[in-house]
């Protein structure tokens, strides 16, 4: 599994020039499941953990203010990048994808958007094996 959604973090990366970092990550431990990375710097399963945090008070704060809606994605700016954050939804993960400032957000909620199929049909393989 993890080689699997490895090979669609590189196919966005190859996709996305301002890419930096992505991961498909659970959301109760924050622990990576897959991660890609072009940026050397970057602690890909560092930020997974943290990012996991914002995950799990985000779902807190939606459900207290708007009740039944889900998040479809959350964005966290900076200085220097964009993570973008999306959920899926009956699955017990979230993708974060990371970018330099200077990339255009839209084209990488689509490209997310595009690959969330896939990436869901290896996690429901994955989670189905597991149960039995």
């Amino acid at each position: 599994m993890r080689k699997k959604l490895q090979t669609i973090l590189k196919l966005i990366a190859d996709e996305l020039p301002g890419y930096q970092s992505a991961a498909v990550v659970t959301i109760d431990d924050g622990l990576s499941v897959a991660e890609f990375s072009t940026n050397p710097q970057m602690d890909t399963e560092a930020a997974a953990a943290y990012l996991a945090s914002i995950v799990k008070s985000n779902a807190k704060a939606i459900k207290l203010i708007t009740g039944n809606q889900q998040t479809e994605d959350i964005l966290v700016t900076t200085d220097q990048s964009y993570y973008l954050i999306r959920n899926f939804p009956n699955q017990p993960v979230f993708v974060f994808l990371m970018t330099r400032r200077g990339e255009w957000m839209g084209k990488a909620r689509m490209m997310l958007q595009d690959y969330m199929p896939k990436i869901n049909e290896i996690l429901n393989e994955y989670f189905t094996m597991s149960d039995d």
